[in-house]
C-alpha cells in the first residue's frame, strides 16, 4: 500500500507535455479576454500545449475580437464549439458532445473555464465521463460570483479555482466551500505599452499649464462616476487650471455623465473624449493622475492596470480588487466612496509635484515586478501540477 503524500512532489512539474484547453464563451474583446489570452500565450512559452476555444464572432462584427487577437499572437485556437451563452438548447446539446469528444481525442489534461456559461458547458459535457480532464474555473467577477443553486452545484464539482484577487477568493471560498488546497490567487498581468505617445492636450483644447485628471471605463451608472463628478466639483472650487478627461462610451451616458455634469455646472471643465483606439495610450500619457471608483463587471480593472503600467499615479476606492492594485501612499491613494476624501486626495497630488513623481516611479516599478505574465503563468502551471497530484474532486 502506497501511503506517500500525493502533494509531496507537486512542485515538480510533469515530465510529459501538459495539455490544457481554455474555454471562453464570448467573441468580444471584453475585460477578461486580455488576461486569458496573455496567460495562454505565456503558458505556451513554458511548453504547455494550450489551446483557446472561443465563440465565433458574427462575420459582420468588425471590432476587435478574441479570435482576431488570438490569431495575431500565434495562440493555438479552436472555434468548433458553439459556446452560446444565450438560450439555445440546440447549441448546448451540440457542445455537450463536442467538448467531450475534443477532450478525449486530444487527451486534454485540464479544461480551464473562464465564464459561467463555459463553466456549465464543461461540467455538463465532462462530469459523467469515466476518465475526464480536471476542470478549473477562473472567477472574473468584480465582487466574486454570487450564490445560487446552480452556481453552488457547479463550484462544488470544480477541481480548481483561480482568482486575481484575495478578496474575491475569500468570497468564493466562503460562499462555495472550496477547499483551500484547490485555490490559487495570482496577480493580474499587463503588457506595458512601449510605443510612441504624444501629449494630447491640444487635441482636447486643454491649455499647457492645466492639470488633467483621467477617467477611463464603460460609462455606466454603477461605476462610481457620481462620486468622481461630485469630488471634481469640490476640487474646482479650490483650484483653477484643472480639467477632467473622461474616456469611454455607453448607451447610458446621459444618465451616468451628462445629466450630473449639467446639474453640477461642470460642462466647461469636463471633456468627454469618447472611445479611443489609435491614440489610446497617448491619451493616457496626457493624464497627471487617474481615478477609478469601481472596476467593470469582470473586476480586472484593465484600464487601471494599463495606466499604472505607464507610470501614472492613481486614486481608487476601497471596493473590489482595486486596493490590491494600488498601494496606498506608495503608488497612489485608496479612499472610501466619499467625494470629500477623494477631492482632498486629488488636490494633494496635483499640488505636490514631487510626491506625484514618486508615486509615478513606484507605479511603474510595481507593474513591472508584480504584473508579469511570465511569472503569472509559472504560478498557474504550478497550480495545475498540484491539482493533478490531488486528482479529481470527490
Amino acid at each position: 500500500m502506497n501511503t506517500a503524500d500525493p502533494l509531496a512532489n507537486a512542485a515538480a512539474r510533469p515530465s510529459k507535455t501538459l495539455k490544457v484547453l481554455h474555454l471562453f464563451s464570448d467573441w468580444k474583446w471584453t475585460g477578461p479576454a486580455e488576461p486569458v489570452l496573455s496567460l495562454c500565450e505565456a503558458l505556451a512559452g513554458k511548453d504547455v500545449d494550450v489551446t483557446v476555444a472561443f465563440r465565433k464572432a458574427p462575420p459582420d462584427f468588425l471590432e476587435r475580437t478574441v479570435e482576431k487577437e488570438a490569431r495575431a499572437r500565434g495562440i493555438a485556437c479552436y472555434d468548433g464549439f458553439r459556446l452560446n451563452r444565450y438560450f439555445s438548447p440546440r447549441d448546448w446539446l451540440f457542445d455537450q458532445q463536442a467538448i467531450r469528444s475534443y477532450a478525449e481525442q486530444h487527451r486534454i489534461d485540464i479544461v480551464h473555464t473562464n465564464l459561467s456559461h463555459d463553466h456549465f458547458a464543461a461540467l455538463l459535457s465532462l462530469s459523467f465521463s469515466r476518465k475526464r480532464p480536471l476542470i478549473v474555473r477562473t472567477d472574473h467577477k468584480r465582487d466574486g460570483t454570487p450564490y445560487n443553486y446552480f452556481m453552488g452545484w457547479a463550484f462544488g464539482r470544480t477541481d480548481g479555482l483561480v482568482t486575481y484577487s484575495t478578496r474575491i477568493m475569500t468570497h468564493d471560498v466562503n460562499t462555495f466551500r472550496v477547499p483551500p488546497e484547490r485555490t490559487c490567487v495570482i496577480p493580474p498581468g499587463i503588457k506595458p505599452y512601449g510605443g510612441p505617445v504624444e501629449n494630447m492636450k491640444h487635441v482636447f483644447g486643454i491649455k499647457p499649464e492645466e492639470h488633467v485628471i483621467g477617467v477611463i471605463g464603460r460609462l455606466k451608472p454603477d461605476r462610481g462616476y457620481d462620486s468622481i463628478l461630485k469630488a471634481f466639483r469640490l476640487l474646482r472650487d479650490r483650484m483653477d487650471n484643472v480639467k477632467l478627461l473622461i474616456v469611454g462610451r455607453s448607451s447610458q451616458i446621459e444618465k451616468s455623465i451628462k445629466e450630473p455634469l449639467a446639474e453640477l455646472g461642470l460642462e466647461n471643465d469636463v471633456i468627454l473624449a469618447g472611445y479611443r483606439v489609435a491614440d489610446y495610450f497617448s491619451v493616457i500619457s496626457t493624464f497627471d493622475l487617474f481615478v477609478m471608483m469601481r472596476a467593470g463587471s469582470d473586476g480586472s480593472a484593465r484600464a487601471l492596470r494599463e495606466v499604472v503600467a505607464m507610470g501614472k499615479a492613481a486614486i481608487v476606492s476601497d471596493k473590489g480588487m482595486l486596493p490590491e492594485l494600488v498601494e496606498d501612499g506608495v503608488s497612489g491613494f485608496v479612499v472610501p466612496l466619499d467625494e470629500r476624501v477623494l477631492a482632498d486626495r486629488m488636490e494633494a497630488l496635483l499640488r505636490d509635484n514631487e510626491r506625484r513623481k514618486l508615486f509615478e516611479e513606484s507605479a511603474k516599478r510595481i507593474a513591472r515586478e508584480k504584473w508579469n505574465y511570465d511569472a503569472q503563468a509559472g504560478e498557474l502551471l504550478d497550480f495545475y501540477t498540484r491539482l493533478i497530484a490531488l486528482g479529481e474532486r470527490v
